[in-house]
């Protein structure tokens, strides 16, 4: 189960698509986009939390309805059967929405990343400029030895 604070943490993703935008507007999207997801996460973790809570009614539902089979007259067995399959259809339907939830969970956690890494990259072009022309010129001066020293006389 996941805690407010996990949930806070997943909410805030940050999925950025931006062709082109002022600062002002990508800020006020930005806090926008945080805001969203983690209103997102909260109602994750409260939905996680009330569907753990109807399992447990329906678990329990259930369990009583069995009691009910044994030394019960033919009508009531006959209805405690009927309110173990309702119990059990609503546990597996539970147990859907979980797994749902939990898979909607690990996207935002993986949207968040992405989200980071697209950030860090967009943050400081200049910096990746520089970065990859000095990874070309140790390239260039790679392959320049390389060159140099094939053609040195022996």
């Amino acid at each position: 189960m996941i805690t407010d604070d996990e949930a806070v943490d997943l909410a805030l993703l940050l999925p950025l698509e931006v062709k082109s935008a002022d600062e002002a507007e990508l800020g006020a999207q930005h806090d926008a986009q945080i805001g969203a997801n983690r209103e997102l996460a909260r109602l994750l973790a409260d939905f996680t939390l009330e569907m753990r809570a109807q399992f447990d009614l329906f678990r329990r539902l259930r369990a009583a309805a069995e009691a009910l089979l044994d030394g019960a007259d033919e009508a009531s067995a006959k209805l405690a059967r009927a309110d173990i399959k309702a119990a059990t259809d609503a546990i597996a339907l539970i147990i859907r929405t979980l797994e749902k939830i939990d898979s909607l969970q690990r996207q935002l956690a993986r949207d968040r990343t992405e989200a980071d890494e697209r950030q860090q990259l967009s943050q400081d072009p200049e910096a990746l400029r520089q970065k990859l022309a000095l990874m070309i010129e140790a390239r260039v001066a790679e392959r320049v030895d390389v060159e140099l020293a094939a053609r040195a006389p022996p």
